[in-house]
């Protein structure tokens, strides 16, 4: 969630990061001082996804979710952090992901 937030903090980092594809993510998030993996971006996606869907759009989690429709002509990057990241505060951010809620 850090990587995410910092993303959406600094649009330079997001534009040099919008290229890359998901290992080049990986390793140049690492060196940016961000360790996850893949199956962890993922599980941070599908949480923050969910949150929109379920709670804030109140939809069914299913093909016909308002949410699908802002990811065509995006990298599922810029999709994240524009269209789901953006509609969190960072109070819900946090909450979203175990642990963090205490970390902050």
């Amino acid at each position: 969630m850090d990587f995410l937030i910092a993303l959406r903090d600094d649009p330079g980092r997001r534009t040099a990061y919008a290229s890359r594809n998901l290992p080049q993510l990986l390793f140049h998030a690492k060196n940016d001082g961000y360790v996850f993996t893949a199956s962890d971006l993922a599980d941070v996606a599908g949480a923050l996804e969910a949150s929109v869907i379920l709670n804030k759009d109140r939809d069914p989690f299913d093909g016909t979710s308002r949410l699908w429709r802002h990811m065509w002509g995006r990298t599922h990057l810029d999709y994240l952090i524009t269209q789901v990241l953006s509609r969190h505060t960072d109070e819900e951010l946090r909450g979203l992901v175990p642990g963090e809620a205490a970390a902050s």
